[in-house]
């Protein structure tokens, strides 16, 4: 199985009854980080495009205003956001 030797693909050792089997599955992909100061994302599922259908939606995207940034620049979004507002 010479397409299967390619790094890309990790390595599994599955126990059956009778032997060890080895699988080949793909790899999961990297964490999402913040765009402004690069720090990995908490509360974001790690999985494929394809598994993402079956996420549940609060599993995907925290429920916080912008929650494509980390906890500390959404903070100082929101109150540069309330500063800026004419009163």
């Amino acid at each position: 199985m010479v397409r299967y030797k390619s790094r890309s693909l990790r390595r599994v050792f599955v126990k059956t009854a009778s032997k060890i089997n080895l699988h080949y599955r793909k790899r999961k992909p990297n964490k999402q980080k913040c765009p402004e100061c690069g720090k990995v994302l908490k509360g974001m599922v790690r999985v494929r495009a394809t598994k993402l259908k079956e996420v549940a939606k609060s599993k995907k995207v925290p429920s916080r205003k912008f929650a494509n940034l980390c906890s500390q620049c959404s903070r100082k979004k929101l109150i540069e956001r309330a500063r800026s507002l004419k009163w």
